[in-house]
């Protein structure tokens, strides 16, 4: 396995971006003492472009760190970078590995994608009464993460997608179905400028409407963009709320940014975004 080197200084993560330097400076601490979520965090971050300058190979560092400190959601997004040889050589059997490796938790996306390595014989044996098995667990699926953008386009090689403008016309696509993570992923593009010109006020539009979706990325990405301040407002209330929603609905990881976002916030402002959660939580099906 390649090892990518990445500086590790603060002064060398400190972008040169209108991002509060306290919030950049307690997710880098944490995440270089090993704590899985600022590690997820950190590469989510490097990936969009969101808070810091986008860079595929630094994602792919701490993505790595999270995985093997057991952060099931860094496991199968590292699986998609060895899937499409971003930031990391390209590689459908390392790919095929890390998916099968979150799919023993449950991942709704590893899921799908090792149905589609059977299918198409990709890092993994070509075995459709495999591919049925797995496709059948999938359908089993629910709720706004069940949903993968571009799969549709990999079930062949004749509609795979390659460039960055087809991609991006694939989560347009998506979107205008109303799956919800195409609606993350031209949040994502926007912010990114990867694909189209890059466009925050888009980006805010996408990325509401997946969080209004109730999808956790989108949500988990939109409290972030209103906690740093990236492409909107600095708004810690709002962000907190979202937050606090994420963590209601997934008790069993542990909180972080919601952790350092209140460590910027008065006792009032925390408790009404408790109030807005509760709220929400209360009108969500």
């Amino acid at each position: 396995m390649r090892v990518l080197a990445v500086p590790l200084s603060i002064v060398a993560i400190l972008f040169s971006m209108s991002t509060p330097a306290d919030d950049l400076t307690d997710i880098l601490v944490a995440a270089e003492n090993d704590n899985p979520q600022a590690q997820m965090q950190l590469g989510g971050m490097y990936e969009g472009g969101v808070g810091v300058a986008r860079n595929n190979d630094k994602c792919a560092y701490w993505w790595q760190r999270a995985s093997d400190n057991g952060h099931v959601n860094a496991t199968k997004a590292l699986g998609s970078m060895y899937f499409s040889g971003r930031g990391v050589p390209q590689s459908y059997e390392k790919a095929m590995q890390l998916y099968l490796k979150a799919a023993k938790s449950d991942h709704p996306h590893a899921i799908k994608y090792v149905a589609l390595g059977y299918r198409r014989g990709l890092g993994l044996p070509q075995d459709d009464a495999k591919a049925d098995e797995w496709e059948a667990r999938a359908r089993e699926l629910a709720g706004p993460d069940a949903d993968v953008v571009l799969l549709e386009s990999y079930q062949s090689r004749e509609t795979e997608v390659r460039t960055d403008a087809e991609i991006f016309a694939e989560f347009k696509r998506q979107a205008d179905k109303g799956n919800t993570r195409g609606y993350f992923y031209m949040a994502i593009a926007y912010i990114s400028g990867v694909g189209t010109p890059q466009n925050y006020d888009e980006a805010i539009k996408w990325m509401r409407k997946a969080a209004d979706s109730n999808l956790s990325s989108g949500m988990s990405d939109l409290a972030l963009l209103l906690q740093l301040g990236q492409a909107t407002p600095v708004d810690r209330v709002e962000a907190q709320k979202l937050h606090y929603v994420l963590e209601a609905q997934r008790p069993d990881e542990a909180p972080f940014m919601s952790i350092i976002n209140a460590n910027y916030m008065t006792a009032d402002e925390i408790a009404e975004a408790r109030r807005l959660a509760d709220k929400r939580l209360s009108e969500t099906p």
